[in-house]
């Protein structure tokens, strides 16, 4: 995929600053994704050696058909899901103390049997806790951009996460992402395909589809998604697929 970054348009919530340019931004992910390596490596050991995982292994042994929600906020949006799709099982991490409190306490009282909500990072879960392809599909919806330059090692596909969200899909699993900025949707593409050899099922606009459920959700899945929309800001959205063979994943 040649990468063409586009024009970032202005978040409605806050006003970013040093938006990197299209022309700066390709030479540097391909410099990112070739010397990340050392990086990626110390912060994995970092996680091992805290032992701590916010969501039990036990978890993924028990259930066959897993979609896991990372930043899903007060859970609304799996609360849904979980009530018109009985044979799956969702899980919902959420790192925020107080949004993270109000979506347990929602799951707790639906009692569906097939939800399930935890407080805190994901990132050990990601990298200690869950077992390789034991998931179905994976929601990233309106993570931080991180927009400025110096900032975007933090962005979820140029982190240290991102080949254990490819490790931890099923043959055929699906990952979903959503964002107001263009640029974030492109980048993400890009690094899919290039690096981590996912196909791309979706890449663009955000339009209605088996994936994103927008029939269900007309104002919106998330609050940020839902004062996107009211406020006709454009938002994109990327469905990655793994493989269907078992694949090793490493960070070289």
């Amino acid at each position: 995929m040649k990468l063409d970054v586009g024009n970032v348009t202005s978040h409605p919530l806050k006003s970013w600053s040093k938006i990197p340019t299209p022309a700066a931004n390709l030479v540097q992910m391909q410099w990112d994704l070739e010397n990340s390596v050392q990086s990626h490596i110390r912060n994995e050991q970092y996680w091992n050696d805290k032992g701590h995982t916010p969501i039990p292994t036990t978890l993924f042994e028990s259930h066959s058909n897993i979609w896991l929600e990372i930043g899903a906020g007060t859970g609304g949006y799996f609360l849904e899901l979980a009530k018109t799709n009985p044979k799956s099982h969702f899980v919902a991490i959420e790192r925020c103390r107080i949004r993270a409190r109000r979506m347990i306490h929602k799951f707790e009282k639906s009692e569906l049997p097939n939800l399930q909500g935890f407080r805190g990072n994901a990132v050990p879960a990601l990298i200690t806790g869950i077992p390789s392809e034991s998931v179905e599909r994976i929601y990233i919806l309106y993570p931080c951009p991180w927009p400025k330059n110096a900032h975007r090692k933090n962005r979820w596909y140029l982190h240290v996460v991102m080949p254990h969200l490819v490790r931890i899909l099923k043959p055929q699993g699906t990952l979903i992402w959503a964002s107001d900025q263009e640029f974030y949707i492109r980048e993400a593409t890009f690094v899919s395909e290039s690096k981590h050899r996912l196909k791309t099922l979706i890449s663009g606009q955000i339009t209605p589809n088996s994936f994103n459920h927008l029939e269900s959700f007309p104002e919106g899945r998330t609050s940020f998604e839902k004062k996107f929309l009211t406020s006709n800001q454009p938002c994109f959205e990327l469905v990655s697929q793994k493989s269907g063979f078992p694949t090793q994943n490493t960070l070289s």
